[in-house]
């Protein structure tokens, strides 16, 4: 597994340790874009420290697996127009595999969704944004008289 559509595909599961796990493919096959949605996310989910995270490849036999086991607990792409996007369904070999059972966003699909909202939108402060001035005409003023 390597995308969803057009955006970087993340699955959160219980791994076969028996760990949380939010898992990504790597960046090394030259298959995947590194997209700064996706930087973001990792970035985001390893300051949280609360389950592991991981840049592995996810082979379908493996997600199968652990889906026909009730240890995926959702998968969900991202990008930068969609943030985060949940994935209901996926078709394998003519079958459709259910991901989840929910309706709408999962709940660190949400949370994702929501931090990066809050950042973004300077609702949450944080080291990625710096603040500027609001006051455009002293803005302007002082580029145009330099």
């Amino acid at each position: 597994m390597t995308e969803v559509g057009a955006m970087n595909l993340f699955v959160y599961w219980i791994n076969e340790n028996g760990e949380e796990e939010l898992i990504t493919p790597p960046l090394d096959s030259g298959l995947i874009l590194p997209g700064i949605v996706r930087k973001s996310l990792l970035e985001i989910a390893r300051q949280w420290n609360e389950f592991k995270v991981s840049e592995n490849v996810i082979t379908m036999g493996k997600f199968v697996k652990a889906l026909s086991d009730g240890r995926v607990k959702e998968v969900f792409g991202s990008g930068t127009a969609g943030v985060v996007c949940p994935v209901r369904q996926i078709l394998y070999q003519d079958r459709e595999l259910t991901i989840a059972d929910h309706d709408g966003l999962g709940d660190l699909t949400k949370r994702f969704f929501d931090e990066i909202n809050d950042i973004y939108y300077y609702r949450k402060p944080h080291p990625w944004m710096d603040t500027i001035d609001t006051d455009v005409k002293e803005s302007v003023r002082t580029v145009t008289s330099n």
